[in-house]
C-alpha cells in the first residue's frame, strides 16, 4: 500500500516550489568573485590546477560571508542530508573557478574547449565509495607517489600529477564534508527543539565520517552518495546516479526503520531537484552558458530553454545482475515509492524490466505511471543488454573476455539522458546527425533544400550522388550519404580523445571511475578500461515518411516527376509565384498526398521495409567506420606507414596512433536513434517533409511524428520486434504521449516481449491546451509577471522532453505545440 510524505518531506517540497517559482538569478556563484588558479598556479600540470579549482569551489559555496546569496551552506528547517549544489543546469550552464592559462584559452578556441567545455555523461562506482571511503583512494595515491615505487615515465603523461590532482579532488570533499559538520553541530548548539537537535547532531556525526571512511548504515550510505554526488555536480561533472538500488540495499537490509530509509531517499530527491526553476520570467538574467559549454556547440534559446531544468542526473532500478538472475530487491522498490510519492522533473528514475522481472514491479511500475503521469522511464534489458554484449565482443574470440563483456552488459545503466552506459566503468562520447538533411542530401545532389537563392540549389554539405530515376537508385544514393555523414561525425570521436586531457580533465571522476586509479590516468585520456562512441541519428521517422510517399507516388503510382517533388519541399508546398495556378495546384496535391495519404511510420507496416533499411545502412555505416578509424588513428602498425600518417594530417592531427601510447585503449562505436530535445531546433533548418511544414520540430527520437500517429501505441511496438533493435547500443528510444492510462501494465508487457529498446511514457493532461495558451501571452524577453503566475497551478504536470522529465509550463512554446497534438490510445 502507497504511503504518504510525511509532513517533513511534504514542507521540503514546498518550500522548493516556492523558490523554484521566484527569481533565482541572485542565487547564482558570481565567477568574478572566484580565484583564478591559472593565475595561481601557473606552472602546475593542468590536471593539478583543474583539482585546485575543485577545491577552491567546494570552498567557496561554503563561504556564507561572500556567497551567502547562493544559499549552499544552510541546513534547511526538517533536511536530513547536508549539502546544497550551486545554481546550474544543462540549459543555463555552470559557474567555476578559471583554471587554464591564457594560451590554453586562446588556443581551446580553435576546438570550442575551455574549462567550461565539460559535460558528464558518466557514471562513478558509489559501491567502492561506500566500501572504502575517501580515505583509502588518497593513502592508495600516496603510494603511488613515493619515489620508491615510481615506475618510468611511459609516455608525456605526468601520472605524478594525476595521482596528485586525485589526492586534492578527494580531501576537497572531505573537507566540504567536514564543514557541514561544524555547520551541523553549531546549529545543534543553539537549537531549542530536542528532537531537531539530535538530528543535527546526528547530521554532524555523519558528516565527519563520510565519505571519509566507509558508510555502515543505510543513513551514512545515502548520506555519503549525496555529499559525493554534490561535490560532482558543483565542479562541473553533471554524472548519472547508477543503479542505486543496488548500491543501497546491503545497507537496507540493517536498517530496522523502513518508512525512515524511505523518507532519506525522498529527501534526497527534492535535493537533487534543488536547481529547478518553474517560471520563465527570469532566464535571461540567469544565462550563464558559455560559447562551447552545450556539447561544444554554440547555443540556442529553444535548446537552453528546453533544458533548464536538465541537470543529467538519474537513477537507475531493477533489471539483471552481473550473473544474468534478476537484480529486483527491497530497495527497487523503496526507490520507486519514494520517486512516486515526491513526484518531481528531476531526478530522473529508469527501470529496467525484461520478460522474467517480477510480476509485483510491472505492477508496482503501472501504478507510479498512473499516478505521476511521467515516472518512471523503461529500459528493456531482453533488448538492451545483447546490443551492449554486441558492441562490446565485436571481433572478440577470447572466451574469458566474451565472459566478462557479458557480466559488464548484464549490468548496464544509462548516464543523465538516456544514452547506455557501462556501470561506472566506460568513457562515453557521442556525435548526432540529423537524418532529415542526410535525406535532403540524397535528394538534391549534396545540397540542402534551402531555398534561399543566394545558396542556388542549397547548402552543399555532402557529395553529389546523382539524380535518382528509380527507387533503387534512391536507396542506392542514401546508402552513400549516409555513409557521408556516419564518417565525419564518427572520425571525429578519436579526434575527442586527443584534446580533452589536457582541457577538462576529471581527477575527481576518476578516482572511483574504472582502472584509472590502477593505470595513473584520467578517465579522458585512456583511463577507462572502456570506451564507448555513440553516433545517434535524430529524425529517422520524418525519413521513412518522405521516402515513403516518394516510392509511392513517384516511382509506384508516377503520378509526380521527382523535381516537382523537390521543389514542393524545398519551397514548403507554395510556389514563387503565388499567381502561378499550375504550380500552386500541384504543389498542394503533393501536399496532400504526401501528408494524409501516404504510409506513416507508427500507422502501417507498410513502413516496416524502409525503416529497417535506415537503420540496417547507418548500422553498417558505423562498423565501416570504425574500420577506417581504427586504421589511421588506432593501430600503431600506421605509426611508420607514410600514408597513414598522411590521412591523420588530413584529419588534422599529426601524432602518433592511440595504442602506441595506450596499447589497450579502445573505442567501441556503437549506434543510436534519437533526437533528445533538440528535435524542435533541429527541424528549424530543414525543409518540408512528408507529414511536416518546413522548420517544424522533428519527430521526437524514435517516435511518430507529432500529429501523424492515428493508431493505437501498441502498433508501433508489434514492429520493433521486426527491427532488431538489440543492434543498437547507443540507445533506441520511444516517447509516447498516452491519451489515458487504461491497461497500461499490459502496454508495459507488449512492450517488453515486442523487443522495444527503451520508452518513456507521459499520461496526456487535458490542460496542455490551457497553459499553451497561458503561454502563448508570455514573452520570452518581457514576461507580465501576473500571467505567469497564473501557470503556478499547473506546476505538477510533467512531460517527457527528449532526454529527461521537464515540468510542462517551463516548456518553449514550440514544444508545447508539439506536445498538444502527442496523444494515442495505448490498445486497440
Amino acid at each position: 500500500m502507497q504511503q504518504k510524505i510525511s509532513p517533513r518531506i511534504e514542507n521540503l517540497r514546498n518550500r522548493l516550489m516556492l523558490r523554484a517559482f521566484s527569481d533565482r538569478s541572485g542565487e547564482w556563484i558570481n565567477k568574478q568573485k572566484l580565484p583564478d588558479i591559472a593565475v595561481l598556479h601557473p606552472n602546475e600540470h593542468v590536471i593539478v590546477r583543474r583539482a585546485y579549482a575543485i577545491d577552491a569551489m567546494l570552498v567557496a559555496i561554503c563561504d556564507a560571508k561572500k556567497f551567502g546569496n547562493a544559499h549552499t551552506f544552510e541546513l534547511e528547517e526538517g533536511d536530513l542530508l547536508a549539502g546544497t549544489i550551486p545554481m546550474g543546469s544543462n540549459g543555463l550552464g555552470k559557474v567555476f573557478p578559471n583554471y587554464l592559462t591564457t594560451e590554453e584559452l586562446r588556443i581551446g578556441s580553435i576546438t570550442n574547449k575551455t574549462e567550461m567545455a565539460l559535460l558528464g555523461h558518466n557514471s562513478i562506482n558509489y559501491e567502492k565509495l561506500l566500501k572504502h571511503g575517501l580515505k583509502h583512494i588518497i593513502h592508495f595515491c600516496e603510494e603511488k607517489l613515493k619515489p620508491k615505487l615510481r615506475g618510468s615515465i611511459e609516455d608525456a603523461y605526468d601520472k605524478d600529477a594525476f595521482y596528485t590532482s586525485v589526492i586534492i579532488s578527494c580531501q576537497a570533499v572531505i573537507d566540504y564534508a567536514h564543514r557541514f559538520a561544524a555547520l551541523a553541530k553549531k546549529n545543534a548548539d543553539s537549537c531549542t527543539d530536542p528532537t531537531r537537535k539530535l538530528e543535527l547532531l546526528e547530521i554532524s556525526r555523519i558528516c565527519n565520517k563520510v565519505p571519509e571512511q566507509p558508510a555502515e548504515t543505510f543513513y551514512e550510505a545515502i548520506h555519503s552518495i549525496w555529499l559525493m554526488h554534490c561535490s560532482l555536480h558543483s565542479t562541473m561533472d553533471f554524472m548519472s546516479l547508477g543503479r542505486l538500488d543496488q548500491v543501497l540495499n546491503p545497507y537496507l537490509k540493517n536498517e530496522p526503520n523502513k518508512e525512515f530509509a524511505r523518507e532519506l531517499m525522498e529527501n534526497f530527491i527534492i535535493k537533487a531537484a534543488g536547481r529547478i526553476n518553474l517560471t520563465t520570467q527570469y532566464l535571461e538574467k540567469q544565462d550563464h552558458m558559455d560559447y562551447n559549454a552545450a556539447l561544444g556547440i554554440h547555443s540556442y534559446y529553444i535548446d537552453q530553454r528546453a533544458a533548464i531544468n536538465n541537470f543529467l542526473q538519474n537513477v537507475i532500478i531493477g533489471g539483471k545482475l552481473p550473473n544474468g538472475k534478476d537484480a529486483t530487491n527491497p530497495c527497487t522498490y523503496l526507490i520507486l515509492d519514494a520517486f512516486r510519492n515526491v513526484n518531481l522533473s528531476t531526478p530522473g528514475i529508469y527501470v529496467r524490466l525484461h520478460k522474467d522481472s517480477p510480476t509485483e514491479l510491472f505492477q508496482a511500475v503501472s501504478d507510479a505511471l498512473k499516478e505521476t503521469k511521467n515516472l518512471p522511464s523503461i529500459l528493456n534489458d531482453d533488448v538492451m543488454i545483447p546490443a551492449m554484449f554486441s558492441a562490446l565482443a565485436d571481433r572478440e574470440k577470447n572466451t574469458t573476455k566474451l565472459k566478462k563483456y557479458q557480466e559488464l552488459a548484464n549490468d548496464y545503466c544509462v548516464d543523465g539522458c538516456w544514452e547506455p552506459i557501462l556501470n561506472g566503468l566506460s568513457e562515453w562520447t557521442f556525435g548526432m546527425i540529423n537524418g532529415l538533411t542526410i535525406l535532403e542530401c540524397t535528394l538534391n545532389k549534396g545540397a540542402t533544400l534551402n531555398p534561399n537563392p543566394s545558396l542556388l540549389r542549397g547548402q552543399k554539405l555532402s557529395i553529389d550522388t546523382g539524380s535518382l530515376t528509380s527507387f533503387a537508385n534512391l536507396k542506392t544514393a542514401l546508402t552513400e550519404q549516409i555513409q557521408f555523414f556516419v564518417d565525419q561525425s564518427a572520425l571525429a570521436m578519436y579526434l575527442y580523445y586527443m584534446t580533452t586531457e589536457f582541457v577538462v580533465p576529471s581527477p575527481l571522476v576518476s578516482a572511483l571511475f574504472g582502472t584509472c586509479l590502477e593505470k595513473g590516468r584520467d578517465k579522458s585520456w585512456g583511463g577507462a578500461e572502456y570506451n564507448l562512441g555513440g553516433t545517434i541519428v535524430g529524425g529517422v521517422p520524418d525519413m521513412v515518411n518522405t521516402i515513403a510517399a516518394i516510392k509511392k507516388w513517384v516511382f509506384d503510382k508516377e503520378k509526380y516527376q521527382m523535381q516537382d517533388v523537390i521543389n514542393a519541399l524545398k519551397y514548403n508546398f507554395k510556389p514563387i509565384d503565388s499567381h502561378n495556378i499550375l504550380t500552386k495546384n500541384l504543389y498542394e496535391s503533393i501536399q496532400i498526398d504526401f501528408n494524409t495519404n501516404s504510409p506513416q511510420f507508427g500507422n502501417t507496416s507498410d513502413v516496416e521495409d524502409i525503416t529497417k533499411f535506415i537503420l540496417d545502412e547507418v548500422y553498417k555505416a558505423v562498423k565501416k567506420s570504425k574500420l577506417l578509424a581504427d586504421k589511421v588513428f588506432l593501430d600503431e602498425k600506421g605509426d611508420s606507414d607514410p600514408q597513414i600518417w598522411a590521412l591523420r594530417a588530413i584529419a588534422g592531427y599529426y601524432g602518433k596512433s592511440l595504442q602506441s601510447t595506450l596499447p589497450e585503449f579502445d573505442l567501441k562505436f556503437t549506434v543510436g536513434f534519437g533526437t533528445f530535445e533538440q528535435y524542435n531546433w533541429q527541424g528549424a533548418g530543414n525543409a518540408a517533409s512528408a507529414g511536416r511544414s518546413a522548420g517544424a520540430p522533428l519527430a521526437p527520437n524514435f517516435t511518430p511524428t507529432s500529429g501523424t500517429w492515428h493508431t493505437p501505441a501498441a502498433y508501433l511496438l508489434e514492429s520493433f520486434e521486426r527491427l532488431n533493435l538489440d543492434r543498437f547500443a547507443a540507445g533506441i528510444i520511444t516517447d509516447v504521449c498516452l491519451e489515458s492510462d487504461a491497461l497500461l501494465e499490459d502496454f508495459l508487457r507488449i512492450f517488453i516481449n515486442k523487443r522495444g529498446g527503451m520508452l518513456t511514457i507521459t499520461i496526456a493532461s487535458t490542460q496542455y491546451q490551457e497553459i499553451y495558451e497561458i503561454a502563448k501571452t508570455i514573452s520570452h524577453l518581457e514576461q507580465p509577471t501576473v500571467a505567469a503566475e497564473k501557470l503556478l497551478k499547473y506546476a505538477d504536470i510533467v512531460v517527457r522532453v527528449g532526454g529527461w522529465n521537464a515540468p510542462f509550463i517551463t516548456l518553449p512554446l514550440s514544444h508545447m505545440e508539439n506536445y498538444v497534438n502527442r496523444p494515442v490510445t495505448p490498445l486497440s
